[in-house]
């Protein structure tokens, strides 16, 4: 059976590289840094490592026939040796612009001499969602180069030509260049968003220097804040191209930004405690615990004191919760859990958890039971309280 290698893989394309390769009955193994954060089904393995570490690669590539590859820096350093790892077959995630130079021609570059296939899309929709806050914080939007027009592209229309590509070696040596099926302005984004949530929205434009300044402050190196404001606004006039490539690849239309924006509608909006109840038990229910963390606040508190010796200690934060978990569970596997809940009343939810449990250092099998009382706010998790009906194994 086929085994492919999947980097980048809990990431915006990945998710639904993954997705699109089990599908096809391909064996999956995916390069991921936090396996416990990775949600994915049983059948999906996990081989714990950083992308710039061409060890971890090399264990991860290890008798694989292809490899999916997302190199996630804005240079090209280290690319070589990472390369060097992966098996013949490489379906590298380039970009559209790739022509012109930078990382990406770099890495294609380093590429040339395996059996490599280049897919290139242009501006991703998903990245629409650093508006996300202004939606749900406000009325107004403020962007850089309103005007400007893009043919954004859906993630898993990019994940599913990726999938073609690694499953078929027809696709090999070829570049595919890929967009969404229309060019809309971003002001026609944010109000195609707006309909998707029921929610008037005003559009205000960003000076150059406010717009440079929003990218330093997301982290965006200099160089390409710089880059992309210019890049916006030559849009104005020289919109992007449109492509048909998803099309005749998948046979079927590309998906269209108002696709996209249905989809994510939630991200935009806030969501009410019961919506946010019924996500995380949702989440925890089906093994997603990357969905679960992504509803608790950054500075949320934990107080379990029967995990601290009785004392009524409060863990802040979602690392330090997780580090919490790793050391009560260090030695449980768990072997199933039943969940009852939530059960609301305004701003808080109760759930009930029953874990069936082996502690895999003594062979012994037992259950415990817990209460987790939760308390939302501005559509976050912000505090857990948490009971036990039988003592947590510590």
């Amino acid at each position: 059976m086929t085994t492919i290698v999947v980097t980048g893989a809990t990431g915006r394309v990945g998710r639904h590289v993954v997705d699109g390769l089990r599908a096809a009955g391909v064996t999956v193994r995916a390069l991921v840094r936090t396996p416990d954060l990775a949600g994915f089904p049983p059948d999906v393995e996990l081989i714990k490592g950083d992308l710039y570490d061409p060890a971890a690669v090399r264990r991860a590539a290890a008798d694989v026939d292809a490899a999916f590859l997302l190199w996630p820096s804005f240079s090209a350093d280290g690319a070589a040796d990472v390369v060097a790892e992966l098996p013949r077959r490489v379906v590298y995630l380039s970009s559209l612009s790739a022509p012109s130079g930078g990382v990406w021609a770099d890495v294609e570059e380093l590429l040339r001499d395996k059996d490599w296939t280049f897919v290139r899309p242009g501006g991703f929709a998903v990245n629409a969602q650093t508006w996300a806050e202004q939606f749900r914080s406000g009325d107004v939007v403020r962007v850089a180069s309103p005007e400007a027009g893009r043919s954004l592209i859906h993630e898993r229309d990019i994940a599913a030509v990726a999938v073609l590509a690694l499953l078929n070696d027809q696709h090999i040596g070829q570049t595919y260049d890929l967009t969404g099926p229309e060019v809309l302005t971003q002001a026609e984004q944010i109000r195609t968003i707006a309909r998707a949530i029921g929610k008037q929205m005003r559009v205000e434009a960003l000076t150059d220097a406010e717009a440079r300044q929003a990218m330093l402050d997301l982290g965006a190196d200099p160089i390409l804040a710089e880059s992309s404001v210019a890049y916006w606004a030559s849009l104005v006039d020289n919109p992007e191209p449109v492509t048909t490539t998803v099309t005749e690849l998948t046979g079927r239309p590309a998906l269209t930004f108002a696709e996209w924006a249905d989809e994510h509608a939630d991200e935009f909006r806030v969501l009410s405690a019961a919506e946010v109840a019924r996500r995380y038990v949702d989440a925890l229910s089906t093994g997603r615990l990357d969905q679960a963390l992504a509803l608790l606040a950054p500075e949320v508190v934990r107080v379990a004191p029967l995990e601290t010796g009785g004392e009524e200690i409060e863990v802040k934060g979602a690392d330090a919760i997780l580090e919490n978990a790793r050391r009560l569970n260090a030695d449980i596997e768990y072997l199933g859990v039943h969940i009852v809940g939530p059960l609301l009343l305004d701003d808080h939810f109760a759930v009930r958890f029953t874990f069936d449990q082996l502690n895999v250092r003594t062979g012994t099998r037992s259950q415990t039971t817990k209460l987790s009382l939760y308390t939302v706010r501005a559509a976050q998790i912000t505090r857990e309280e948490v009971f036990y009906y039988t003592p947590p194994h510590v």
